[in-house]
């Protein structure tokens, strides 16, 4: 929060599918008036380190194909695609989305 509006929020937990070694980035969300102040670079930081210290080895999640400014992002903060893709439904509209993944200890 900043001068009391909140300009991002996440949510992780226990990977889905995954060994109890993983852990998850279900959502990461920084509202579009607080894009490059740094607010989604503090948020990762943060929730890396909490995965870290609740014993994750690794951590996965999943984005849009086509979601090019989000999967830099990603990237950019060291996760990298490993090759899992799965085709959803979302909203009546078919999506692709594909699984990055990070090892929290080289990310530290």
């Amino acid at each position: 929060m900043v001068d009391g509006t909140l300009e991002g929020f996440a949510h992780i937990g226990l990977a889905r599918d995954e060994p109890d070694t993983c852990g998850e980035l279900y959502m990461l969300y920084v509202a579009p008036e607080a894009w490059g102040k740094g607010v989604g670079r503090a948020l990762m930081s943060s929730l890396l380190g909490l995965l870290a210290a609740s014993g994750f080895e690794e951590a996965i999640l999943w984005v849009l194909e086509d979601n090019p400014r989000t999967r830099r992002f990603y990237e950019l903060a060291g996760w990298h695609e490993d090759g899992g893709v799965k085709d959803e439904e979302w909203l009546g509209t078919a999506v692709r989305e594909v699984r990055y993944r990070i090892a929290l200890a080289a990310a530290l």
